[in-house]
C-alpha cells in the first residue's frame, strides 16, 4: 500500500462529506421532527447536542474545502515512545472527566444497575439479598433491568457480570470509575498495533487510524461511565489484534477474549463482531482457524445464554415479578422485535456522526468502495469483515436511550478507523495530512460543543441525587411525573440501596403508603424539587397518582426532601452565602 491507487483531492472528500452528511441530517430531521415520528429521548438529545454541532461541523467543512489539500505538519514515525504517552493522557482525562463532567454521577439506569452488581460482588456475593423488611416494596426500589432469577429474594442485575466484574477488581483497587478509562488505553493500544500490522509502509495512514479513535468524542466521554460499550470497543479491538498475530497462541487468546467480551453484558453483541471475519477466513480457506472462531460463537451461547441463566436459576431460585427472558429464543425474538417497532437509524447515525471525528464516515465509506472484487472474494480484504461489521452495527439501529453519540455501534468505532487509514493509504499521497488536521479542528470545536451540553443536561440530574442522598429520612418517595426520566433517581448511595431508601411512588399502592408513613420518617421528591433544579420538563400525567398523593396530604406524609442541617452557626453562614 505504498502508493496510492487513484488520488482523491482533499477538496472533494470534504465537499462530499458535507454534502452527504447535509442529505442525512435534512432526512432525519423532517422524520423525527417535522414528521414527529416519535420524539424519543435520543430525539431530544440530537436537538439538544448534536444537531447544532453537526450543522456548524458540516459548514466548516464546506467552506475549508478549497484549503484542504496539502502537506500540513509532517509527523514523526507512529511509535510506542509518542503513542502510549498519549493513549494514557487520554485515559486520564476520561478518569478526571467522570468527575469534571458527570460529577461523579451515572445518570441512566442502564449504568447504575451495572455499578449496583459491582457493589454487591466486591462483597463476594452473586445478588444482594432483600432485607425482609424491604421485599413488600422491592419492585419500587428496583424498578427495572433486574433478573427474574430469585427476585422474589434476591436483588440481581438483568445483565451478564462481566462488566460489573471489572468495575468490582477496580473498585477494590481504589476506584470503580477507572475501569472504563483503562479498558479504553486497551483499546486504543490494540487498535495502533493493529494499524501498525495492516499499514506498515504508510505511518501517515497509521497516524489517521490512530488520530480519528483519539479525537473520538463518543470514545472518551462513554468511558467517563459505568456503560459495558468501552469494553466492547477495547475487546473487540484486542480480539482482532490477536487474529491478525495469528498462531496457535494468538487464535486461542482471541477465543478466550471473546467469551470474556459476550459475559460484559449481552452475549449477542461480540458475535456480530466476529461472523464476518469467519467469512473472511472461509473465503481465504482456511478451514481450520474458521471453525475454531465458528465454536466459539457456539461456546458463547452455551455458556452466556445457557449455562449461566442456569447457574442463577440453581443459586438464587425459579424466576419470579416477570418472565424469564435470558434464552436463545427469547433474545433473537426480542431482536426481531425491537427492529420492526424501535429501528431509528437516521436519529442514531447522526448521533454516531456528530460524536466522532467528522472525516470518519467519509474515509470508512472511501474505503469500503476502495475494495477489489476479486481479491474481496479470495479473503484477501480484510476491508471486507470491516466494512460488514460496520454496516452491520449501524444497520441494528436500535432505540438506545441515553448515550453519547451511538454506543449499539460503539464497539465499531475501531473498524470504522481501520476502513478510513485504510482508505488513506490507497488513495492519499503519502504525508498529505492537511486534510486530517482541519478534520482535527472541525472535530475539537464540535466536540467541545457536546461536552459542554452533556454537562449541562447530566448536571440537574446529579443535584438531584445529591439532594436525595443528603435527605435523613428513612425513605424518600420519588414521583417522577413532569420529569424527564425522574425515575432513574430511584437508587441507593454507590449501588447500594440504604438509607434512605429510595422507591418509585408510582409503584406502590395505597396500602403500601401508609404502612410506609406509620413505620418510618418519610420524605418526598417530587417536581416542586427537581424542576427548580433544572430537569427537564416531561409532558405526562399518571392519574392514578393524584388521588395517592392526596391521601398522603390528608395524612400529613408529605413533607418534601429537605437537606440536613448544618452542624455549626459557620456552616450554616457559608451556605447561605452561596445561596445568595
Amino acid at each position: 500500500m505504498g502508493t496510492a491507487a487513484g488520488h482523491v483531492h482533499a477538496r472533494r472528500l470534504f465537499l462530499a462529506g458535507a454534502f452527504g452528511l447535509a442529505l442525512w441530517l435534512g432526512a432525519t430531521f423532517l422524520w423525527h421532527v417535522t414528521y414527529r415520528q416519535g420524539i424519543s429521548l435520543a430525539v431530544i438529545l440530537l436537538l439538544d447536542q448534536d444537531f447544532p454541532a453537526l450543522l456548524g461541523s458540516l459548514l466548516l467543512l464546506a467552506l475549508a474545502a478549497p484549503w484542504a489539500e496539502g502537506k500540513g505538519f509532517t509527523l514523526p514515525k507512529p511509535t510506542a515512545g509518542i503513542v502510549v504517552p498519549l493513549i494514557l493522557l487520554l485515559g486520564m482525562a476520561a478518569w478526571a472527566g467522570h468527575y469534571a463532567l458527570f460529577q461523579d454521577y451515572a445518570i441512566s439506569r442502564d449504568e447504575e444497575v451495572a455499578r449496583f452488581a459491582a457493589a454487591y460482588m466486591r462483597e463476594g456475593l452473586f445478588a444482594r439479598p432483600i432485607p425482609v423488611e424491604w421485599e413488600p416494596y422491592r419492585r419500587a426500589i428496583m424498578p427495572e433491568f433486574f433478573s427474574p432469577f430469585g427476585a422474589a429474594d434476591y436483588w440481581t442485575a438483568a445483565y451478564l457480570p462481566v462488566n460489573s466484574a471489572i468495575q468490582a477488581i477496580f473498585w477494590e483497587l481504589g476506584d470503580p470509575n477507572l475501569a472504563g478509562p483503562v479498558l479504553l488505553m486497551a483499546g486504543l493500544f490494540a487498535l495502533w498495533r493493529v494499524a501498525l500490522h495492516l499499514m506498515p509502509d504508510r505511518p501517515d495512514a497509521v497516524w489517521v487510524t490512530v488520530l480519528l479513535g483519539f479525537s473520538s468524542s463518543q470514545l472518551w466521554v462513554t468511558a467517563m461511565t459505568p456503560y459495558a460499550m468501552t469494553g466492547h470497543f477495547a475487546l473487540n479491538m484486542v480480539w482482532l489484534a490477536l487474529v491478525l498475530r495469528g498462531g496457535v497462541i494468538g487464535h486461542l487468546s482471541a477465543g478466550v477474549v471473546a467469551l470474556i467480551a459476550a459475559g460484559l453484558h449481552q452475549w449477542h453483541f461480540p458475535p456480530i463482531f466476529i461472523a464476518p471475519f469467519i467469512l473472511w477466513m472461509l473465503l481465504a480457506r482456511r478451514w481450520g482457524v474458521a471453525a475454531f472462531h465458528a465454536f466459539t460463537l457456539v461456546a458463547i451461547v452455551i455458556v452466556w445464554a445457557k449455562l449461566w441463566p442456569g447457574f442463577l436459576l440453581h443459586a438464587l431460585g425459579a424466576p419470579a415479578d416477570v418472565r424469564p427472558s435470558a434464552g436463545v429464543a427469547d433474545k433473537v425474538g426480542s431482536l426481531f422485535q425491537r427492529l420492526g417497532d424501535r429501528w431509528q437509524p437516521l436519529v442514531n447515525i447522526s448521533r454516531y456522526v456528530a460524536w466522532n471525528n467528522i472525516l470518519m464516515v467519509p474515509l470508512a465509506v472511501l474505503g469500503m468502495a476502495a475494495m477489489r472484487w476479486r481479491s474481496m472474494i479470495r479473503g484477501q480484504e480484510i476491508a471486507l469483515p470491516l466494512a460488514l461489521g460496520c454496516l452491520a452495527g449501524c444497520m441494528l439501529a436500535l432505540a438506545q436511550g441515553y448515550g453519547w453519540g451511538f454506543r449499539y455501534a460503539h464497539g465499531f468505532i475501531g473498524p470504522f478507523c481501520l476502513l478510513a487509514g485504510l482508505a488513506w493509504a490507497r488513495f492519499r499521497p503519502e504525508g498529505a495530512l492537511r486534510p486530517l488536521f482541519i478534520g482535527l479542528a472541525i472535530t475539537a470545536l464540535a466536540s467541545g460543543y457536546l461536552v459542554w451540553r452533556t454537562h449541562m443536561f447530566v448536571a440537574p440530574y446529579a443535584a438531584s441525587h445529591k439532594l436525595i442522598d443528603s435527605s435523613e429520612a428513612d425513605v424518600v418517595l420519588v414521583d417522577p411525573r413532569g420529569g424527564l426520566y425522574v425515575t432513574d433517581l430511584v437508587r441507593g448511595r454507590n449501588g447500594v440501596p440504604g438509607k434512605p431508601m429510595v422507591m418509585n411512588l408510582g409503584m406502590l399502592t395505597l396500602d403500601q403508603v401508609d404502612r410506609l408513613c406509620q413505620s418510618y420518617v418519610v420524605q418526598l421528591f417530587d417536581r416542586s424539587e427537581f424542576r427548580p433544579l433544572g430537569v427537564p420538563l416531561a409532558r405526562w400525567n399518571l392519574g392514578s397518582m393524584d388521588a395517592l398523593r392526596a391521601h398522603m396530604k390528608e395524612a400529613g406524609c408529605d413533607k418534601p426532601v429537605q437537606p440536613p442541617l448544618p452542624d455549626t452557626f459557620e456552616d450554616a453562614l457559608n451556605i447561605a452565602d452561596n445561596a445568595m
